[in-house]
């Protein structure tokens, strides 16, 4: 668990990070594979790597992006997690067309979850032998303890496949994701949790005994934790996600 002073010094770091990573990857002329979220880091963090200082340093001709979730709508629509990274990213860089891997929100749920399963399987074969499907993957956490579209109470845990449809819990509303069983197939799984909204869950996450997990989603998939100061202002001495 690393604690940053704000949003902005973390979104450096992972650029830093994201530049280092890609650019070895690049030496030995291999694809770097990111999944991405939404939520309300992406704006800060994707924005960071296309700043004047990461933009022409990062080999994004190496990079391929894809979602971990994304709604049922389209891509030029508010909520589509497609549009805020293309918005503060994809826009601004010198990425090629084919290496951005979006989930095609405006299809059918079901045709589209399978057809971009087929995608990331294709992909692997740019992966040089690696038995992972990414390289890097972003996570936010909900303040009920989601991440991605994977919802408390959901049973997609014991899914095998890569991309499955849910509803939200609340809303109803249509979503694909990435399973837990294809997120964990990365080489590295970082959560980014920003704002004093967010400390009250990262505060219980980081409490969890062995019993209780399967009520938070994101108790479930180990990963790495990056928190600003205000998400991590509710952690006292001594907890450790």
């Amino acid at each position: 668990m690393r604690i940053f002073p704000s949003p902005e010094d973390m979104a450096e770091e992972i650029a830093h990070h994201w530049c280092e990573q890609a650019r070895r990857a690049a030496e030995k002329q291999r694809a770097f594979s990111v999944v991405v979220s939404g939520g309300s880091t992406g704006p800060v963090l994707y924005g960071r790597a296309a700043t004047l200082e990461w933009k022409y340093r990062i080999p994004w001709e190496w990079v391929h992006i894809f979602w971990a979730d994304e709604r049922c709508v389209s891509p030029d629509h508010e909520e589509s997690n497609y549009r805020v990274v293309s918005s503060f990213l994809l826009e601004h860089i010198a990425i090629p067309e084919e290496n951005v891997h979006r989930i095609r929100g405006e299809e059918d749920p079901a045709e589209e979850s399978e057809r971009y399963a087929k995608e990331i399987q294709r992909h692997q074969e740019l992966r040089q032998g690696d038995v992972n499907l990414f390289d890097w993957v972003f996570l936010g956490v909900g303040q009920d303890g989601h991440t991605a579209s994977l919802f408390p109470g959901g049973d997609l845990f014991r899914s095998r496949n890569i991309c499955e449809v849910v509803r939200h819990p609340q809303t109803g509303q249509s979503r694909m994701t990435l399973t837990p069983t294809a997120i964990e197939r990365s080489n590295r799984i970082t959560y980014h949790v920003t704002g004093r909204e967010k400390a009250r869950i990262v505060s219980k996450l980081a409490s969890l005994s062995s019993t209780g997990h399967e009520d938070y989603p994101a108790a479930q998939i180990p990963g790495e934790w990056f928190l600003d100061r205000e998400a991590a202002s509710s952690l006292r001495l001594g907890e450790k996600l």
